[in-house]
Parts: C-alpha cells; structure tokens; sequence
C-alpha cells in the first residue's frame, strides 16, 4: 500500500509541479532528472535516477495500469511472502529493468541512435518482477480475469512478457 501511495504521490507532485512552473514561465526540464537516461555519462551524473524513475509515469493510464496491478499481484505475493520482501523485490526488478534498459540502448544498433535522448520512467519492471516471482513460485495459481475467467499464472506472465517486448 504505501508503494502505490508514493507512486501516486509523486506523480500528483510532479503534474502540479509541472503545471505550476509552467504556467510562470518556467522549465520542466528538471523532470528529466529524476527519470533514468539511456546515455551511461549522463546517469553518472544523476545515479539518484536508478531509483526515482521507479516512481515516475508519464501519465494518468500508465499510472493506474502499474498500481492496479501492483495491487492485485502484490496483495497475492503478501500471501507467500512477506512485505519486506515484497519491497525489496520492486526495488531489485527496477534496478534490474533499469540495468536492461541502459544495456539494450548501449549495445542494440536500432535503438543506439536514440541513446542520448531516451529515458526510462515507470514503475513496469519493479511490477514485473513481482508477477514473474509468482509465476515461478506458483505458476498453476489461477487468477480470475474479468472478460476472460481463470488463467493460470504461467500463461499470463507469458502474455505480459510478450506484450511488454512488443510494446518495447
């Protein structure tokens, strides 16, 4: 609960933040600061960014879609685990998307041309990590689906990692 109150938080601050410089005249280019850089010189200089971008959404639905499911998965990882370890694993799977993120762009030709100008915000891969250790540790778990009905784990961290690659 408290990291779906951070998120939610942060975003509202940093819209009303952003409305207010904005509306005096002022930049936003202080976001980019707490959004992770694909540009490995840059991250040297802002290495905060590993962390804060875990808790920045670049809008109203890709906000709701993170906690939504940050929610539901989470209460059901409580349910094996406990909450210490709840929080250290969003905070490994965002660390570990971040160090990903920076490699695809580092050493992937395609997306190298875009290196200095891209930046990584969104709590997605600390809410994967959370999916993918259920699927590992109770991959024949159903879970009910509105529109759909019950599906096992497994079928379902593999829909989301295909829809993650094909969104990325």
């Amino acid at each position: 609960t408290r990291l779906i109150y951070i998120n939610a938080g942060v975003f509202l601050v940093v819209k009303l933040l952003s409305v207010i410089l904005g509306a005096t005249g002022y930049s936003n280019i202080w976001i980019s600061y707490l959004e992770l850089p694909a540009f490995l010189q840059t991250l040297i200089r802002q290495p905060w960014s590993i962390i804060t971008y875990m808790f920045m959404h670049h809008d109203f639905i890709h906000l709701i879609f993170n906690l939504l499911t940050l929610y539901w998965f989470g209460k059901m990882f409580i349910g094996y685990f406990s909450q210490k370890q709840l929080v250290g694993l969003y905070f490994l799977g965002g660390i570990g998307g971040a160090l990903f993120y920076m490699l695809a762009y580092n050493f992937v030709p395609s997306l190298s041309s875009h290196l200095f100008l891209s930046y990584l915000i969104g709590a997605s891969a600390s809410v994967m990590a959370i999916i993918f250790a259920l699927v590992r540790y109770i991959p024949d778990e159903e879970v009910h689906l509105a529109l759909i009905g019950p599906v096992k784990l497994k079928y379902l961290g593999i829909a989301m990692l295909v829809l993650d690659v094909i969104g990325t």
